[in-house]
C-alpha cells in the first residue's frame, strides 16, 4: 500500500461535502477553525500497528458522532489504549482509508433522546441520567490518505 503524503483527495473533499449538505452543523463548544457536521454514521476502524494496512478483518464498527475535514470523532465503551488508527469511510467498492491520531477524549453520557452531555455537566438539567450510557468520546485528527 502507498501512502500519498499531504495530497489532497478529491474523493473525500466530495464526501464531506455530499454529507454536509444533508447534516446539520454542531455548533455547541466548538472553538475549531474548521466546520463540524453531526456525522451520526456507523464506519470502521482498526488500530494502526506499524506502517502495514491492517487486515479487513482487524477493522470493527463504531458510532461516529461528528466530521470536519481535517478530524472526525467516535464513541468507545472505555479509553482507546491506542494513539493511531485507520478509519475506513464509505461503501465498498468506495472506501476510504485515512491513517488518524487520536486527539482528545472525553467521557459522555449518550441519552436515549440521543442527547450528548459531557461528564461534568451531566444531571444538572436531566433528571434521567440513570438512562443515559456512561461512554468515551474520541476525536482524531486525519494524518494522511491511504491507498490500498
Amino acid at each position: 500500500m502507498a501512502l500519498l503524503e499531504n495530497e489532497i483527495d478529491a474523493n473525500f473533499y466530495n464526501l464531506i461535502h455530499q454529507l454536509s449538505g444533508s447534516l446539520q452543523q454542531d455548533e455547541t463548544t466548538d472553538r475549531r477553525g474548521n466546520r463540524r457536521q453531526v456525522f451520526q454514521t456507523m464506519h470502521r476502524i482498526a488500530l494502526r500497528r506499524g506502517t502495514d494496512m491492517p487486515d479487513e478483518s482487524e477493522f470493527f464498527e463504531v458510532r461516529c458522532h461528528d466530521l470536519t475535514g481535517s478530524g472526525f470523532s467516535f464513541f468507545l465503551p472505555s479509553k482507546p489504549t491506542f494513539d493511531f488508527l485507520v478509519a475506513a469511510f464509505g461503501i465498498p467498492p468506495s472506501v476510504i482509508y485515512l491513517d488518524a491520531k487520536v486527539s482528545h477524549c472525553d467521557d459522555v453520557l449518550v441519552h436515549p433522546s440521543g442527547l450528548i452531555e459531557r461528564i461534568e455537566h451531566a444531571g444538572r438539567q436531566d433528571a434521567n441520567v440513570q438512562a443515559a450510557t456512561l461512554m468515551v468520546l474520541v476525536g482524531c485528527r486525519f494524518v494522511r490518505r491511504l491507498i490500498k
